[in-house]
């Protein structure tokens, strides 16, 4: 006698067959994704635009190198202009000193100051 067991079937599930091992078998080791003509045109846009982009690269590195020329001028007449005022700060301070002030006044104008005994209150 011969039995079927139908509710065996039923349990087990079904394996769908997505032919992974076909499709990476069919496949060269050279394959392009979007073929060879894609890729030439790729190939050649790129060799055009080389030299652009290369002409744009020195355009700005010959820009980048002024500015870095133009800073450094600059700062090197700021400091020149600092040297200058810590100079003139010096002088200033040099002129207005008090025995300088009182020189200067005697000098130019026969002004001296009082000795303590030419001063006199009166109330």
């Amino acid at each position: 006698m011969n039995f079927h067991n139908t509710t065996q079937v039923s349990y087990l599930r079904t394996a769908t067959n997505f032919g992974v091992r076909q499709q990476l078998e069919s496949r060269d080791a050279f394959h392009l994704p979007g073929g060879l003509v894609l890729w030439k045109a790729v190939g050649r846009i790129l060799l055009l635009m080389l030299p652009f982009v290369l002409a744009a690269n020195m355009f700005l590195a010959s820009t980048i190198n002024d500015a870095k020329g133009s800073l450094a001028t600059v700062d090197n007449q700021r400091h020149e202009l600092m040297d200058k005022n810590i100079g003139l700060l010096a002088q200033r301070a040099r002129l207005y000193a008090p025995e300088r002030v009182s020189q200067m006044a005697a000098d130019k104008f026969s002004l001296y100051a009082a000795s303590p005994g030419q001063i006199e209150r009166i109330n």
